[in-house]
């Protein structure tokens, strides 16, 4: 196999140089013609840009569903135009203010909804400052974070905000998750030239310090540009189909390009060097550099490509748009060195150009590897302790999602996140969000009391500062809701109720003594009547007699006169007696009909206390208030069975007494009249004596019947005796009730409010809201904001102590869906989907994500580039230890970054680095160690030991300028301005010195050397 492969490579290399100057010409064609025919790569990432999250993640998806649920078209990528004025506010700034707004609306294009003032006055106070001097205006854009939609969004709102004449003293700011995104891939993007220049300078310096020849230094540099020519336009032209990409794609593409292309360019020209030093013409010179070093390339090539393939399969768009773009352009590069390279050292040497200088002298890397064979334990263990020490800092690593800090302080959205800072409270404008998706309308006291129950189970999470939600849409439980302020406010309309009565009271006890009064006047009415009955006999009796004796006439006459006239004068009293009664029956009637409709109006508002607490879920198992049901509801039954039948009777007996006195005042009357015209009749009879004896039996039968009319008032004056006699009863009785109902109603209203103060403790409370109560326009938004239309999804804004951007942010927000999910267990809302969003939550799940992908491309890239090792190798045991080699190496390079960056520079490594630096370590790391393990095989045929010590000598100086090369290629990354982009370059270029100076220079030699003839097991020794 390695005979057909040799020969292959022997046959490329021929035909590379035969046909050398085709090569190069089909190669510049295959670069003009793709750009020129293909739109630049930075024109599809502009229009084809994967999201900076996937949508698969939880959080993204929690936001689409939040809109689509509230109908929030736009609120999954909101930006906030920032306005403030050290000054405070003006007319005119806040004129600024409606006309951006108006701008904003008819830009319907990039705009999907403009949440201003103007429209919802509601807002007001929270988008204004508390100062008066910043006003922040939220707008929705279309498209999700990090694409090319949003990013267009950003920047179309920018220009609005800029076109729009404002004040002097007014500054305006773009700011969000969107704009901070946008910020950070203008900034990559613009930091990609500078990248570039760098690298390119610093590769020609190495180079020229390695050849001193511009030609031998340019053959590189011009494949390497060919090579981004070639690999751009393909990366483009995927792009506009299936390939994702993003600015991230080109970012590292171009510094993966450089470093590889030139370490490839690195070792064909020192072997074609090697061969021209041993006496080899150009042509065949060239033929066996590239016979000898094309399996070498090609198994680093493919040991890159197959590594950074493997991050495809992540879900995060910065690795999936990243590795398959570098593993195209490796594989271009690799087609470019294996073809172009030859063939431009080819037209170079045929002109005497190309040629290597003196040999450089290989007696350092020889002593090197002589050393490391004499004692090859100390050296490993030396060599262990220097890459376990760096990597003892890796447990200490912490990870930053703040993606604010990775780009310059002087953007945009930082500016207007230090706007925000001074002059709106910490995180008020970057909340978690809480989403519970029930299968039923939540609009009902049971589903709400259960909303109640989450909100409180997150407020006591730790970090957790505020809650807002359908029931605390201000941060704070609604007040009236809460079964302690209920209670409270029936004890106070009891107490109130206790009072008037207590007013009554005195009205009662006067109605008492008037009963009393009444009861002695009729009784002395009774007693007059009795006599009068006796009267009117006695007058029978001597009309009688005067019939019998004329004689006795005129002495019987006077004698009646006098009676008559006092009886006139008695009958005249008993009838203002009796209307005066009648009257005051009238009133008592009155009286009593208002203490009816008063203890009425009392029964209906216990009644109504009955039913809130009877409608309370809480209200069964909370013993407080079963003892207030229970006492209410004997005091209800009670005034309603007994006080209001009594008082109804009462009143009754009143009214009819009043009639009763009214006919007994008709009668009286009619008696007093009679008695008149008797005295008119005796004045007659006086003067007309002639014609008594004519009228005597008038008289007598006259006498009969006022006698029967008497007997007739005495009998009505004893009922009115014995009624008055039972309203004293009945007033007293009365009186007493009432006394006794308003103990009875005291002691009810001190134990309610006893109860409200005692539930407003958290241990004790309770909460009830019916659904009706959002009819109050007080709770409009909060049924608006809080449940969507259809009642079946509620939503909880939680603020938070600690920066949105950190880990502890990120700590709380998973925090809180736990919480959220432990209560609403046993409770309404028991099976209903819970779901957490907001900048932590995203976070959160990014962190999730980052180690899910992170351990799949992990395991997929060391299997791959352990696969290709065996294949080359055809040995296990090798193999197994590059490989920890190289893991070693990496963990060496993290801890090296981490007590630089983390530890001297006080900012912790981006969520990126980690992966991205372990798949390019790994790979490039597994290239060095191939290049020289291989040579040592090819030098083992006298023995390991000594195939160690000359494939060191022999590789030392080209592996070390390789390395160099690539690490200032990857150095040069952080020239630009993005943190995320230096500390990749940062971390791959150092993880590359330690591979290069120590894990290649002593930590592989010195195991090569102490396994000796095992490193090719199962192979026996190399031929």
């Amino acid at each position: 196999m390695a005979r057909h492969a040799g020969g292959s490579f022997a046959r490329l290399g021929r035909l590379v140089t035969r046909y050398a100057g085709v090569i190069i010409l089909c190669w510049v064609a295959a670069a003009a013609g793709l750009n020129l025919a293909i739109p630049q790569v930075e024109k599809v990432i502009a229009e084809r840009s994967a999201p900076f999250v996937p949508t698969t993640a939880e959080s993204v998806r929690a936001v689409q569903e939040m809109a689509d649920r509230f109908q929030e078209s736009g609120s999954q990528a909101l930006a906030f135009v920032v306005m403030s004025n050290d000054d405070g506010l003006t007319e005119v700034d806040r004129e600024y203010y409606r006309l951006l707004v108006d701008r904003l609306r008819a830009d319907t294009e990039h705009v999907a909804v403009v949440q201003d003032i103007i429209s919802r006055p509601a807002l007001a106070d929270s988008m204004n400052s508390a100062d008066g001097k910043a006003i922040y205006l939220p707008v929705g854009l279309r498209g999700s974070i990090g694409t090319p939609e949003v990013g267009e969004g950003v920047a179309a709102v920018r220009a609005a905000a800029a076109e729009q004449d404002h004040s002097d003293h007014l500054e305006v700011h773009v700011t969000g998750p969107s704009a901070t995104i946008a910020d950070e891939l203008h900034e990559t993007d613009s930091s990609i030239a500078v990248i570039t220049a760098a690298t390119v300078v610093l590769i020609t310096v190495i180079l020229l310090l390695i050849y001193r020849s511009w030609v031998t230094a340019l053959i590189p540099i011009v494949a390497i540009g060919i090579s981004l020519a070639v690999s751009r336009a393909v990366i483009a032209l995927l792009g506009e189909n299936f390939l994702p990409v993003s600015t991230f794609t080109t970012a590292l593409t171009t510094a993966i390009v450089l470093g590889a292309g030139t370490d490839y360019g690195v070792f064909l020209i020192s072997r074609f060097h090697e061969q021209r030093r041993a006496g080899q013409d150009p042509d065949t010179a060239i033929a066996t550099a590239t016979s000898r070093v094309a399996a070498v390339i090609v198994a680093s090539g493919a040991t890159v490509a197959a590594a950074c393939a493997c991050l495809f399969l992540a879900e995060i768009g910065i690795f999936r748009t990243t590795g398959p773009g570098v593993s195209i352009s490796i594989v271009i590069t690799l087609l470019v060195a294996l073809t172009l390279i030859p063939a431009m050292l080819t037209v170079a040497a045929r002109r005497g150009r190309a040629e290597p200088r003196r040999a450089p002298s290989a007696r350092y890397w020889r002593a090197s590897g002589a050393r490391v064979v004499r004692k090859p334990v100390p050296v490993l263990a030396l060599s262990l302790v220097l890459l376990i020490a760096l990597a003892a800092f890796l447990p200490g690593l912490r990870l930053s999602f703040d993606e604010r800090s990775v780009q310059p302080a002087g953007t945009d959205s930082n500016l207007g996140y230090a706007s925000l800072r001074e002059h709106f409270p910490a995180n008020e404008l970057l909340p978690d969000y809480l989403l519970i998706e029930a299968d039923h309308d939540l609009r009902n006291p049971e589903s709400l009391a259960a909303i109640e129950s989450v909100s409180t189970a997150v407020a006591k999470v730790e970090g957790v500062n505020t809650v807002r939600g359908a029931t605390r849409p201000l941060g704070e439980t609604i007040t009236e809701a809460s079964v302690g302020y209920q209670s409270g406010e029936v004890g106070k309309r009891l107490d109130t109720a206790a009072d008037e009565l207590a007013e009554g009271q005195d009205d009662a006890d006067r109605l008492a003594g008037g009963a009393a009064d009444l009861s002695e006047a009729t009784g002395a009415l009774a007693e007059g009547a009795g006599g009068l009955a006796d009267g009117t006999a006695q007058l029978a009796e001597g009309s009688r007699a005067a019939v019998d004796g004329a004689g006795r006439l005129l002495a019987g006459l006077r004698e009646a006169g006098g009676g008559v006239g006092t009886a006139a004068e008695g009958a005249a009293r008993l009838e203002r007696g009796a209307k005066e009664l009648a009257a005051g029956a009238r009133e008592l009637a009155s009286t009593l009909n208002s203490a009816y409709q008063q203890a009425r109006s009392l029964a209906d508002s216990i009644g109504l206390a009955l039913e809130g607490l009877n409608a309370s879920p809480l209200c069964g198992v909370d013993p407080f208030c079963r003892e207030v049901r229970k006492g209410l509801n004997e005091v209800y039954h009670a005034n309603r069975d007994t006080l209001l039948s009594g008082l109804r009777r009462l009143a009754e007996g009143s009214q009819q007494l009043a009639d009763g006195n009214g006919r007994l005042a008709t009668q009286i009357g009619r008696l007093n009249s009679a008695l008149h015209e008797a005295e008119r009749g005796i004045q007659e009879l006086t003067s007309a004596q002639r014609r008594f004896e004519r009228k005597l039996g008038e008289l007598a039968a006259g006498a009969g019947e006022a006698h029967h009319g008497a007997s007739e008032l005495a009998e009505g004056a004893g009922r009115t005796e014995d009624g008055a006699e039972r309203v004293e009863d009945g007033t007293a009785e009365l009186t007493e009730s009432t006394t006794e109902l308003r103990g009875g109603l005291r002691e009810a209203a001190d134990f309610l409010l006893n109860l409200g103060t005692a539930a407003k403790d958290p241990a004790i409370g309770g909460f009830y809201l019916p659904a009706t109560a959002f009819d109050n326009p007080d709770l409009a938004l909060a049924s608006g904001y809080f449940l969507s239309p259809d009642g079946r999804t509620a939503r909880m804004i939680v603020l938070g102590d600690s920066d949105p951007f950190g880990t502890e942010a990120m700590h709380r927000a998973r925090a809180i869906r736990a919480a959220a999910e432990r209560a609403v267990h046993e409770t309404p809302l028991a099976g209903s989907r819970i779901a957490a969003t907001g900048m932590a939550a995203t976070n959160a799940d990014l962190d999730d994500l980052v180690r899910q992908d992170f351990l799949l491309v992990a395991l997929l890239a060391l299997g791959t580039v352990l696969m290709i090792l065996f294949l080359l190798l055809r040995s296990v045991i090798a193999p197994l230890y590059l490989m920890v080699s190289v893991v070693l190496s990496y963990a060496s390079a993290i801890g090296l970054s981490v007590a630089v960056w983390q530890h001297l520079l006080g900012q912790d490594l981006h969520w990126s680095v980690p992966p991205i630096s372990f798949i390019a370590l790994v790979a490039v790391g597994a290239d060095y160690n191939l290049l020289l393990i291989s040579r040592i095989r090819d030098e083992s045929a006298r023995g390991t030991r000594s195939g160690v010590i000359r494939a060191v000598g022999a590789t030392g100086g080209v592996i070390t300028s390789a390395g160099v090369i690539f690490a200032a290629s990857m150095f040069a990354m952080m020239t630009g301005n993005v943190t995320t982009l230096a500390q990749i370059g940062f971390t791959i270029g150092a993880g590359l010195l330690i591979d290069t100076f120590v894990v290649r220079t002593l930590t592989v030699p010195a195991t090569a050397a102490l396994l000796g003839e095992a490193n090719w097991w199962p192979r026996s020794r190399p031929q």
